[in-house]
């Protein structure tokens, strides 16, 4: 910034003084140029002058006989810038000339220089403006003198022209440059010659100029002749001969002189241009550094600052040492990690000096040697040291560049100790403290290592407690919990420290019987017992089973999936068998499972084919013998096994997932049959509890008797209390909408659940469907009593009652008594196809009592 307007400055005064020398240039070189004009312009007038002086005297001595051109012609004077002399009589009539006139005379007396030199009272010199000469039909300039005779009186003019080329010659050899001029004129400012300028328009004018004003009576003059239209701007020089009635003018354009001056100005001002640049640059560039510089300073004072804050504030001590094992960065965390005092710590202190007094460490030599040694071998280790009042201190050491290490200190107590938790959560039961699924596997995954090597075998235990769910919906979650704890510790109670119990599910337990194979199934038989004797809940007597499935290792099974599977194989007997019993897998219990999924993918073939029928058993009014209703039932025909029993393949297909397209099947086509029957006759069609959790039942529904055509009063749904026990809140919702739609709703198997009055209350049924065990004992006092119940229950909430499996007369006869007015069963029909179905009424059949 300091040499930059230097640089300017310099410029303009060079170019200052280059145009003022320049114009000094000009002035001297118009000057000489003018002198110089002036002194060959007097030479030749003043050559001219003498010869009119001579002619005259000659003339004057013997004015008959003097003949001017046989003078001019020994004196040789009509010659280079002379065109001609002439003799003008006193009457005006040119009497000789030296240019080889031999026309008529010619009359000069109308001529300026005739008119004023015969007017003049003196003798002197007279300069005309040009003319163009009569006879020599050329631009001449006319000089004049007065001619006498003898007797001293005026005879005449003599006259000697001069071409105003003279003035172009001189020119040329001037070097005035584009727009320089050369004007002469006389005494009355009438230009004589020019040059520079158009000759035609200005010669023998007086122009209008600035000479005549500027130099006034004085005989040197300079000056600038500016803002001329259509000229540039001009130094004139103008000069007064002392000699003759002449005045000589000299100019020089300013782009002439300013030419040489404006070239240099261009290499000076690129020269400045080049060094503002340079400079600019130069200024730009440290600028930038020094923009970089602070913003370098700016970045190191808040990185140091963010350094400091960073290492007040971070929740870990922080040390950093030097290649040298000297202390170079702290914070006041890792003062306090360590009870080390802010007064006994500075600076550039070495490692074991400062540890000296610790007592995480021990041996502080040995602990920075293996430090060391293992920084060499990683950029980042870490280590962990326990202090003796249990803290737990987790180190991470990174390597640095130029030697030593950074390292971070964490109390880690808390996190070891919630690390612990989380470790025994992640293979605990929360609620028993017995292992849990996970660490249940990996017992025997290591139980089976153990084997491979010391080949002693080992047994697995899978529980299932029997009749929990009704526990634990009847006395709450609560009072379940409660009771898996209890049936846990009775787990415990049996086996011992060598064996592992876990709580594998909901009401799902397992035991791995350690080296004691023989004994696994006594433990299952204890554990039968054990668990099956009352339990007291919050003041509630409480009775429950087990089922239990063993498996023996290595017999069967050498792999966990394997294990789990068959002893699940030996628990799904123990279910089966009646429950609160143990069974252990065999063989046939592997076959039997692979025919049922044998079973489930024939089933799944057979249900995409469309090859199950629906049978349908009728309900009929036990009055009049009327059909009210019918009920659809799917039946299979397998192809080589014959018709498999609906126990088995339904089992089956709500294990397999097949039961809702299953149920949409017989749905859809229980209402296309219903359209075939009389208008008075309902069907009636089984759902499951999952047709409610796999489907939008509702809309099944709606499509069915939409596609059908059937009316939705003349379809019934029958569900059993299974649907409650599945999601009451949900399965509620899709019964109240169901029931919207204006279909019958009927509750099967009514009596021998565990909530079935609970269930009347929560919805509004249609129907109820008394269980065919209280038929079956129909003839005890007690299950009369319990018919009575139902029957006023059912008047009460307006239901229609239908006792199913009615297989004797004698049956009839009773329900008929306590006011059952439907019945169902063999009595009047098995299920039979559709086209075996009859509409009249079936005769009266007695039971014959056997002899």
């Amino acid at each position: 910034m300091f040499f930059l307007p230097l640089v300017w400055i310099g410029y303009f005064a060079i170019t200052a003084s280059e145009r003022m020398d320049a114009v000094e240039q000009a002035r001297s070189h118009g000057n000489s140029v003018a002198e110089l004009f002036e002194e060959n312009t007097e030479r030749i007038f003043e050559r001219v002058d003498q010869s009119l002086l001579v002619v005259r005297a000659l003339y004057a001595q013997d004015p008959l006989t003097f003949s001017l051109k046989s003078w001019s012609d020994t004196a040789r004077i009509a010659t280079g810038d002379v065109v001609q002399f002439a003799l003008i009589g006193s009457n005006g009539y040119m009497t000789e000339t030296t240019a080889g006139y031999s026309g008529p005379p010619l009359f000069l007396g109308d001529r300026e220089h005739f008119i004023n030199v015969m007017a003049q009272a003196d003798d002197r010199l007279y300069v005309a403006k040009p003319v163009l000469g009569r006879a020599s039909n050329k631009w001449t300039i006319q000089l004049a003198r007065k001619v006498f005779d003898l007797a001293r009186n005026p005879a005449g003019v003599v006259v000697g022209s001069i071409s105003v080329d003279v003035v172009g010659r001189f020119y040329d050899t001037a070097k005035l440059g584009v727009g320089g001029t050369l004007v002469l004129r006389n005494a009355n400012y009438v230009v004589l010659a020019a040059r520079g300028v158009d000759q035609g328009s200005v010669l023998g004018q007086h122009a209008p100029s600035r000479v005549e004003g500027e130099l006034g009576d004085g005989f040197y003059v300079q000056y600038w002749n500016e803002n001329r239209p259509n000229r540039s701007d001009r130094l004139t020089t103008a000069r007064r001969s002392r000699a003759f009635p002449l005045i000589f003018t000299v100019g020089i354009s300013g782009q002439e002189i300013y030419s040489r001056s404006a070239v240099r100005q261009k290499v000076y001002l690129g020269g400045a241009l080049l060094l503002t640049f340079i400079i600019l640059a130069a200024t730009t560039f440290h600028w930038r550094r020094q923009q970089a510089l602070d913003r370098a300073h700016r970045e190191r004072r808040d990185f140091a600052s963010k350094f400091e804050d960073a290492l007040r504030n971070l929740p870990q001590g922080l040390s950093m040492f030097d290649g040298r094992d000297r202390l170079i960065a702290f914070n006041p965390q890792w003062l306090e990690l360590y009870g080390l005092l802010p007064e006994d710590i500075r600076i550039g202190m070495h490692f074991r000096d400062i540890f000296a007094k610790q007592t995480a460490v021990l041996d502080v030599e040995t602990y920075l040697v293996d430090l060391k040694n293992r920084l060499a071998r990683s950029e980042q280790i870490s280590n962990t040291v326990q202090f003796p009042d249990g803290r737990v201190v987790y180190i991470s050491y990174g390597r640095r560049e130029g030697g030593g290490w950074v390292a971070t200190h964490e109390d880690i107590t808390e996190r070891k100790a919630s690390a612990d938790r989380i470790e025994r959560l992640a293979h605990y039961d929360s609620l028993t403290g017995l292992a849990n699924r996970n660490l249940f596997k990996e017992r025997i995954d290591e139980a089976l290592a153990s084997s491979r090597r010391l080949e002693p075998g080992f047994a697995v235990l899978l529980l299932d407690l029997d009749k929990f769910k009704s526990v634990n919906d009847a006395l709450g979650h609560q009072c379940g919990d409660a009771l898996l704890k209890q049936v846990a510790d009775r787990i415990k109670a049996q086996i011992r420290d060598a064996d592992t119990a876990a709580r594998i599910g909901g009401d799902e337990f397992a035991v791995i019987v350690a080296a004691m194979r023989d004994g696994a199934a006594s433990l299952a038989e204890r554990l039968v017992q054990a668990i099956a004797e009352p339990y007291h809940i919050d003041g509630h007597p409480v009775v429950i089973g087990c089922s239990i499935g063993l498996a023996l290792v290595p017999e069967h099974g050498t792999r966990v999936d394997e294990i789990l599977r068959n002893a699940d194989l030996a628990l799904y007997r123990s279910k089966n068998a009646g429950r609160s019993c143990f069974h252990l897998y065999s063989a046939e219990l592997k076959a039997e499972a692979d025919q049922r999924n044998v079973l489930e993918i024939e089933l799944r073939e057979a249900i995409w084919r469309e090859e199950l029928e629906v049978f349908y058993q009728p309900v009929i009014e036990l009055g009049t013998g009327r059909v009210k209703s019918v009920e659809a039932l799917a039946r299979w025909h397998h192809g080589t096994r014959g018709y498999i029993p609906p126990a088995e393949f339904i089992a089956v297909a709500e294990a397999g997932g097949l039961i809702v397209e299953l149920g949409n099947q017989v749905l859809a086509r229980a209402c296309r049959d219903a359209m075939s029957m009389p208008a008075d006759v309902k069907v009636a069609v089984n759902l499951s509890a999952l047709q409610f959790a796999g489907t939008n039942l509702v809309d099944t529904v709606t499509f069915a008797l939409a596609q059908s055509g059937l009316p939705q009063t003349r379809l019934e749904l029958e569900i059993t209390e299974s649907v409650f026990l599945a999601d009451t809140e949900e399965n509620l919702k899709t019964l109240q909408r169901l029931k919207a739609l204006g279909v019958s709703i009927a509750l099967d198997d009514f009596g021998v659940g565990y909530s079935s009055l609970s269930y009347l209350t929560a919805f509004p049924f249609d129907k109820v469907k008394i269980d065919k065990s209280f038929i079956d004992r129909i003839d005890r006092c007690e299950t009369v009593a319990v018919l009575k119940s139902i029957v006023q229950l059912a008047k009460t909430l307006k239901l229609s009652i239908v006792a199913e499996g009615v297989e004797s007369f004698e049956q009839v006869k009773r329900l008929q008594s306590l006011g059952i007015p439907l019945g169902q069963g063999f009595h009047f029909s098995k299920p039979v196809p559709f086209a075996g179905l009859s509409w009249q009424s079936p005769p009266a059949r007695r039971k014959r009592r056997a002899a």
